[in-house]
């Protein structure tokens, strides 16, 4: 009965040790999660990628109906390495790029897409978070990741389907979009993304 005993309170005398340990350790987890590795994060050296679109070369200025004119851009990433890039040029002035639009040239690591109008893209920066249909249709070259000083380039053929004056929207992003920096243009003409976009244009006769 004695030994019976004794050996009733020492499985309890382990049983409690247990218990504790376990308490200790789920402690100290919560802490370390709640305090120790949020201000760990926090104190991390912010990356700040910066794109810029370096460089707009439509030629020739001027065409007549039912000729082609070649749009070259050159992109850089002036700031630290992002995910991705994504180089967009738009065409408003167009209904699809099917017999329109070609790609010449391009050294992005990734296949660019053709967006049709009415496909779905991302808004205000939030890439596929927030969706919308597409307005006109546009091309998306990628690169996957973007090292810092890293410059691409991208030369398109393009073939207006009416005259007067021909639109091409461009701009560049990289990819997490952690701040104002991370696209380009910085200011000026937002498109129907809600995002800055450069203007250009050529006339067609």
């Amino acid at each position: 009965m004695y030994a019976k005993s004794k050996w009733s309170f020492t499985v309890s005398k382990r049983g409690l040790k247990v218990t504790t340990a376990v308490i200790l350790l789920v402690g100290a987890y919560f802490f370390l999660s709640l305090y120790v590795l949020p201000y760990q994060y926090d104190t991390l050296p912010k990356v700040t990628p910066k794109p810029r679109i370096d460089n707009i070369n439509i030629s020739p200025p001027a065409i007549h109906l039912g000729n082609t004119f070649y749009i070259t851009i050159s992109t850089e990433n002036t700031g630290d390495s992002a995910d991705i890039e994504i180089m967009s040029v738009g065409f408003p002035n167009l209904t699809r790029t099917e017999g329109f639009v070609q790609i010449r040239e391009s050294d992005f690591n990734q296949k660019p897409l053709f967006i049709k109008k009415a496909e779905k893209v991302g808004f205000d920066y939030q890439g596929t978070e927030n969706l919308i249909p597409a307005k006109y249709p546009s091309i998306e070259a990628f690169s996957r990741p973007w090292r810092a000083h890293v410059i691409h380039h991208i030369q398109l053929v393009v073939k207006p389907s009416s005259i007067g004056r021909f639109v091409i929207l461009s701009k560049s992003i990289a990819l997490p979009h952690l701040n104002q920096f991370a696209h380009f243009p910085l200011n000026g003409l937002r498109d129907y993304q809600n995002e800055f976009t450069k203007v250009d244009s050529i006339q067609v006769q």
